[in-house]
């Protein structure tokens, strides 16, 4: 990724020993173009921290569909929003999106977010908050703007440490392995649950099926 007008801070040492990038409500970087756009399924993992109504990943930029993970789209206004994961439209609110139970107050996640239309995933911790046939749309991706939605509008405030973007549907055994090894480098809380955590109006909309259960297990255990 490459500075975008203001770029963020770099903070060395500032999670577990670890690097942070600083997203002060105004920095933003973006990745060059795609060569070609990535069509779904997509799984973009990150560690990051987030307040407010504020976009951590989007599209590339203005000309760009939506392919966002954000804390915002509410049903109804509240100061720190649902996780939430679209890719759907572009300069109008999303007519589909998939959305967890995790608010956006300033504490240090793991999001995981499966982008595969029908078959998205919201996962944040090692807790599937959000799962389902209920669509975030068909978009395809053609690049990342980190710290800000594509449109330039809703820019993030808080912290990113890393990010993977994988163009597949990881099987439960691999995402689990590589979250909970994150959340040994960065020092964050990490479990693998079979229920979601306790749940919020929205969030119990949702059901939660955890595949390959005992490989995954078995997985974990061996990091």
């Amino acid at each position: 990724a490459y500075s975008h007008l203001n770029g963020p801070e770099f903070l060395p040492d500032a999670l577990h020993g670890c690097g942070v990038f600083l997203f002060d409500g105004a920095a933003v970087l973006k990745t060059r173009p795609f060569t070609e756009p990535i069509p779904q399924p997509i799984t973009l993992m990150v560690v990051a921290k987030a307040r407010g109504d504020t976009t951590i990943i989007d599209a590339l930029g203005p000309s760009s569909s939506r392919f966002e993970l954000c804390h915002g789209y509410p049903t109804g206004w509240h100061p720190s929003p649902e996780i939430c994961i679209t890719a759907s439209g572009h300069d109008a609110s999303p007519k589909h999106s998939l959305r967890g139970a995790t608010r956006g107050t300033g504490e240090w996640h793991i999001y995981t977010a499966v982008f595969d239309t029908k078959r998205s995933e919201i996962y944040v911790d090692g807790f599937c908050e959000a799962t389902g046939n209920k669509s975030v749309g068909s978009n395809l991706l053609d690049g990342l703007s980190i710290g800000c939605d594509h449109n330039g509008i809703f820019f993030l405030i808080g912290c990113v440490a890393e990010l993977r973007l994988f163009r597949r549907n990881l099987s439960t055994a691999h995402r689990v392995q590589i979250e909970a090894s994150l959340a040994r480098r960065y020092g964050l809380a990490y479990s693998m649950a079979r229920e979601l955590p306790s749940p919020t109006r929205q969030a119990s909309r949702f059901t939660c099926v955890l595949r390959n259960m005992r490989a995954a297990a078995a997985s974990a255990d061996a990091l």
